[in-house]
């Protein structure tokens, strides 16, 4: 059975009274550490799906399980708390879920005027480390990011691509990065016929 964690309150537009106050930083840390317990307990839950993950993804996949049970939360309130603090909401921890918790959690230690223990061994990816993964996952799945632009572009093809080499050429000349074809529609030889023609516009 998971771990209850404990819901935020109701959203307000105010902010409490003292945000100075330790028991708003002791309210806070109550609040992350069940959901970082929460984080733990679902990864050991889903530890043998983990152990199918090939390990040089694995830290990744940690993270991902990190990520869905921070999202099953609503933390609007807790977000501005955290906010009107100056720390981080968390609205930005994609890559790094546990990491950007603890450090939270950290500060709000310190604020309170308790002692915290490093707890970095438990965090699959930190900041840094976690950036430097997706870049380099992103580049081995959808090649080097074009020169004049951060993004890359992918179109779905349409059926005409099958037969319409010209069409094909003038969507990579437009700057297609990925053709993406829908399996949803035509067939198989259609689908052969679409990879055919983008190999022969992109050789």
């Amino acid at each position: 059975m998971r771990a209850p964690v404990r819901r935020a309150p109701e959203r307000s537009e105010a902010p409490p009274s003292d945000l100075w106050d330790t028991s708003v930083c002791d309210t806070l840390i109550e609040q992350l550490s069940a959901l970082r317990a929460a984080m733990l307990l679902r990864e050991a839950e889903m530890h043998r799906s983990l152990t199918a993950v090939l390990p040089a993804h694995r830290d990744s996949a940690r993270n991902l399980i990190h990520y869905l049970e921070l999202r099953a939360v609503d933390l609007r309130t807790l977000q501005d708390q955290l906010a009107w603090l100056g720390l981080s909401s968390l609205g930005r921890s994609e890559s790094h879920v546990l990491a950007n918790l603890d450090k939270v959690l950290g500060l709000l230690h310190r604020l309170a005027g308790r002692t915290w223990q490093d707890r970095s061994a438990q965090e699959p990816l930190g900041q840094h480390g976690g950036r430097a993964l997706l870049q380099h996952n992103t580049v081995s799945l959808l090649g080097d990011q074009p020169a004049q632009r951060d993004t890359r572009i992918m179109v779905t093809l349409p059926s005409e691509a099958a037969h319409d080499v010209g069409l094909v050429r003038k969507l990579v000349e437009a700057g297609m990065d990925i053709a993406r074809i829908n399996c949803a529609h035509d067939g198989p030889d259609q689908w052969r016929a679409m990879a055919d023609q983008v190999r022969k516009v992109t050789k």
